[in-house]
This record gives structure tokens, sequence and C-alpha cells, in this order.
């Protein structure tokens, strides 16, 4: 059984192609040639000498190897992979597993063990009918089958995240048939019916019918309800000639069984993606209001308030369907969920919380459901994520100097890709600095494997050509940095309008957090910035969820933007107050215009980027006067 760091030495050699020494391999892994020597002696042992070694040249592979072969039987190394593990056996397995035998097989404790079921538990929390049941030392996973199915998919995404378009890395993870192949006859059953989803969708649906395959093998079957509510006529779809067709062929080429409940499944599934199904379709309120309706609602919404455009984001929509959906489900049936990144969320992005705050509102308004903080949790969960997608369209842009041999220049460049591909792009790869073809490219940054020093202001930082934990270190304090530049640019231009000394209050003496807001809100008022609601909606506001911070400050707001000018009131009090679950001992009251709802995100950026630096939140909470304050935040 293959290590992790076992099969990235197959995979590097493989990906080479050429010979490569042992301190080649032993500084891109960063280990020693001992250990190097060590590995491949041992691959070679249990592969048949997959690994040939010449003492002037180094390693290569002595023949095309197939990876799903050589690297599929791999001893899960982290907790996610523990958890994928012990779900995979117990999904598979009929008769549970023998915790003794389970920590021996994987090499770690039973208190490790232990702690990957209380993981598994948090993992199984939104499948409402699954449950981990132990009897002695055997664990068993009881519920039905469609939940079942949804766990098994959503962990497979998780665990081929990052490495979605590897659909050699996806066919390993089904030993029992070949992937590919049902890939095969998915499109061109697609494209007969003339029939076309979005390709990160088609992905998603390969991923299905792959698991309804591999459980329909273990004898383990899908179970419609006929009498379900608000069930379509989907017989006449195209969906479900697809979804027939499909299991037609599957049970001709892997001999399993035709059933009519598994071809409704899949013809569900497709709907489901398509946007023709119940999520598209379900009536929520008498009116007819759906919830694509509600999803485009919230957008909207959050454009108009935060200035950040999510509303042609489909991924995001098919997520918050799916979510609001559940939710409901949830709801209904009185089940409570609670998200382990909860504090995580709310104070390290709370940008993201934030939107997800007026979306929980707007769902309550619309729906008449109570939201909590867990609810609102997930819902920032999705929208961080398409946030970062839109940001990632604004990458800094790189080139990398290099003037060692192409295989390996391309072995460095792959993986600078692979680990920075969500913050840069490599527009460039020059064997020599050329000012000219430089300043050409317009780089934010410059990576080089030698020294070099040049009189351009482009930040630079010499790496090497393995791309060690020290060069990741150095690559993501650069990228920080620029991250830093663009903001405090972006932020000094615009804080000292907003925050005025008049609306400076050091050593405010006032006992709750509704005096400090009436204080505050009434002198925004008497300033003629805001009319007689802003007050109420920043009240409202703090029952949906207080804006305090574990780091003794509070950011209150109203519901919706309602200023006539963006100002931003700060009060230091006199003594710390208790709001929420916190102390308080500063306060930053906003209130901001319509107009300048980009000027919102930039402040909860630096929110964020003060939360993450206790050092600064400390010396910013000890100043004396608004100059002080000022210097402190566009330092």
């Amino acid at each position: 059984m293959l290590n992790e760091r076992q099969k990235k030495i197959i995979k590097i050699l493989k990906d080479n192609k050429n010979w490569m020494t042992g301190k080649e391999l032993s500084e891109f892994l960063n280990v020693s040639d001992r250990t190097i020597r060590s590995d491949i002696e041992y691959i070679n042992r249990y592969n048949n000498a997959l690994i040939e070694s010449n003492v002037k040249n180094g390693y290569h592979l002595s023949f095309e190897a197939n990876l799903n072969t050589y690297i599929g039987n791999i001893t899960p190394q982290t907790s996610f992979e523990r958890c994928f593990y012990i779900v995979h056996e117990l999904l598979f397995k009929k008769n549970g597993l023998n915790l003794i035998y389970l920590a021996d097989k994987l090499f770690v404790s039973s208190s490790s063990i232990e702690n990957d079921l209380k993981q598994i538990k948090i993992i199984l929390k939104p499948y409402f009918s699954l449950k981990l049941v132990r009897r002695k030392n055997y664990i068993y996973l009881e519920g039905n089958e469609e939940d079942k199915r949804k766990l098994y998919v959503n962990l497979l995404l998780k665990k081929i995240e990052g490495n979605l378009l590897n659909l050699d890395f996806l066919a390993a993870q089904f030993p029992n048939f070949d992937l590919l192949d049902v890939k095969k006859w998915l499109e061109s059953i697609f494209q007969k019916h003339c029939y076309s989803v979005r390709e990160i969708e088609f992905l998603v649906i390969i991923i299905y019918t792959g698991v309804a395959i591999e459980r329909i093998l273990c004898h383990d079957y899908i179970k419609i309800n006929k009498e379900q509510e608000n069930k379509e006529n989907i017989a006449d779809s195209t969906e479900f000639a697809i979804a027939e067709e499909f299991f037609k062929k599957a049970s001709e080429e892997l001999n399993i069984e035709l059933l009519e409940d598994e071809i409704d499944y899949l013809t569900l599934i497709l709907l489901k993606k398509t946007g023709n199904g119940s999520n598209g379709t379900t009536f929520l309120l008498n009116s007819g209001y759906t919830v694509n309706q509600l999803v485009n609602d919230i957008l909207q919404d959050i454009y108009i308030q935060f200035d950040v455009d999510l509303r042609h984001d489909e991924d995001l929509k098919d997520g918050l369907a799916n979510h609001i959906q559940l939710l409901l489900e949830r709801k209904k049936k009185n089940i409570d969920v609670s998200n382990f990144y909860l504090d995580e969320l709310k104070y390290k992005y709370p940008l993201f919380f934030e939107m997800a705050v007026l979306a929980g509102k707007l769902i309550k308004d619309k729906l008449n459901v109570e939201i909590d903080e867990n609810d609102i949790s997930f819902i920032a969960q999705h929208i961080g994520g398409a946030v970062e997608r839109m940001d990632s369209k604004n990458k800094y842009k790189v080139i990398m100097i290099d003037p060692n041999n192409q295989a390996l220049s391309s072995l460095c460049i792959k993986k600078l890709q692979s680990m920075f591909h969500e913050r840069m792009i490599i527009v460039g790869c020059m064997n020599y600095f050329e000012k000219k073809k430089v300043i050409d490219m317009k780089p934010d940054l410059i990576l080089t494997t030698l020294p070099l020093v040049h009189n351009l202001n482009i930040l630079t930082v010499q790496i090497s050509i393995f791309v060690n934990s020290e060069d990741e270190t150095k690559i993501y304090q650069a990228l920080n940095l620029l991250d830093q530049n663009k903001l405090k640019e972006e932020f000094a231009t615009s804080i000292k309008t907003m925050m005025e000394p008049r609306f400076f209050y050091m050593d405010l003496d006032l006992d709750t957090p509704k005096e400090v807001l009436n204080f505050m809100s009434d002198e925004l008022y008497k300033a003629g910035l805001v009319d007689e609601n802003f007050k109420e909606s920043v009240l409202k506001r703090e029952e949906l969820s207080p804006t305090s911070f574990i780091y003794s400050f509070a950011v209150p707001h109203p519901l919706n933007a309602m200023s006539k000018e963006s100002k931003i009131p700060i009060a230091f009090l006199k003594k710390p107050i208790q709001w929420g679950e916190f102390q308080v001992k500063l306060v930053l009251l906003l209130a901001i215009e319509d107009e300048k709802q980009k000027t919102l995100r930039i402040f909860f950026d630096w929110l964020s980027s003060m939360v993450n630096d206790s050092k600064k939140l400390c010396s910013l909470m000890q100043v004396k006067s608004y100059d002080e304050f000022i210097n402190h935040i566009i330092e």
C-alpha cells in the first residue's frame, strides 16, 4: 500500500518523462535523498520494478504506468481521507466495521478513529435519515438509499475538489467498472437527444450515474415515493427518455438490473440539474413564488446593497436553490443543524456573513420561516464561494524567469498553477530578464529561480525550481502584499471622507448597545444625513444577529442603504459593555449611501484584515484621538 509521497514520486516521473536524480526528487518533495531511495525501493518491491534506476541519470518509469493500478490503493493520511474511507466502507460493506480492525488498518490510534467518527456525525447532519449506529466494537450506517447516495456524491466532489477536470483521477474512484465508458454513453445519448447542460453539471451527472451503478452492483436500490407530493408526470420528458436509454445501455454492458425506480431517480436528477425539475417550479407561496425567483431576488438585493454582482453565477443559483429547499424541509421537520464553521465565517469573513444576513431576512420575510445564525452561515458559504470565483477573474499577472531545462521548468510551472491558480495567472515564461518584454507584459509579480536585480517597480521573489514549502510561503506573502497594497490604495482614498472628526466619540459613557445606537443614530439624524427610519433599521439588524466581534468591537448597520452621504461614526466607550456574547469597547456605525456600496465591501475587506492581525487590532484599541485612529487605519 503506497503512501501519499510515494504516489507523488510515480506521478512526477510519469509527468516528467525524462530521468530525474534523487536530489531533484528530494528537493521537489522536501525530503532527504535517503527517503527517496527508501520510497523507490518500497515501490519496486510491490510493483514489479516499476521505477528504473541508474547511477548516472537517476530514476524514471520503466514503462508507461497506469496510475489507477499503481496508486489507487493509498493509505488515508488526513482526517478527511479517513472519514471518506470509513463512509465508503460503511456504504459498501454489509456487515459493519470493526473499530479495532479499522484503527489497525489505517495505522492510527483508537482516539483518532473516535475523533473521525465525531466528524462523520457532523457530516451526516444534513442527511436527515442517516445515522451512525454503534454496537459494541462495530459501527453501521443506517438510513434511506437516496440520502446515502447524496452523501457519497458530495464526499466524492469534496475529495476531487481542485482536480475536477482530471477524469482519470475521478475514474479511479470507481474500481468495479470504467467510469470513462459511462461518460461516453452519456455523451452519445445526450447528443442523440440534442440535450445539453453546462460542463460542470455534466461532470456532476457522471458522478451521480457512477454512484448509482456502484450501488446497484452491491444490490442497493433506490425507492421512489410514487405518492410524493407535487411530483410531476415525468414519463413524457426528454430527461426520462435519456435516463431510460442510459440504464438500458448500462444493463447490457455491466449486467445490472434494469429498474424503473432507478430510471425515475436519474430523470429527477437531470431535471434538477437543468432547472426543469422540482427546484425551479416548486411553489413556495400561494401566489406562485418559486425558489428560483427567491434566489434571483436575493442576488438582486445583494447587488443593490453591496455592489457585488452575483446575479449571473449559475452555480451559486443552483447551490442556493438546493440549500433553500433543504432548509425548508428541515424547518418542517423541526431539525436544527449546526455549522462547524459558524464562528470562522462570522468573524473572519464578515462581508460574506453580512450578505447572508440580508439573504436570511428575505427568506424570513417571503416564506415566514425562522432563520438562525447557522442557517445564515451555510448561505454565507455559498456566497463566499461565488465571490471568490468572481474575484479570481482579477488574478495577479505573473511572469516566470527560469533558465533551467524545459522539463524542470514545466514541472515548476505546473506546481505553481496548481497551488496558486485562484490568485494568480502565469502570463509568460522567460529564460532571461528582458526589460522591454517585461514592461510589455505588465506583470504584478516576477518569480525567478536565480538572483535577479532590476530597476522596475515590480515585486520580485526568488524561488527554487522545485517550489518547496519555503517558496510557497514567500509567494503567499507576496500575493498578500499585493492584496494589501490594492486595498490600501482603494481604502485610503475614501475613508477620511467617511470617518469625520465630528462623528468621532472618545470615552462615550453609555451602558447598553441600544443606548449607544440611539446616540450615534441621533447624531447622524441631527446632521441631516439619515431619516427617522435609520435607527429602527439598525436595531432590527441587531435582532437578527449581533454585530459584535470577539475582539471587543461592534460594526452595527441598517438592513438597507439609508444614508444621504456615506459616513462611519466611531465611538470608543468609557467602559466595555455586553453586546451579544462579547464585551465591546469600540463601535463603528456604518451609514452608507446607495451609490457607495463598493466602499462597503472595501471596508469589510479592511475589517477582515484587521481581525486576522491581532497585533494591529490591539494597537488600534489603544488610540486616544481621531488623528491617531485614522493614522492606524490607513498606515
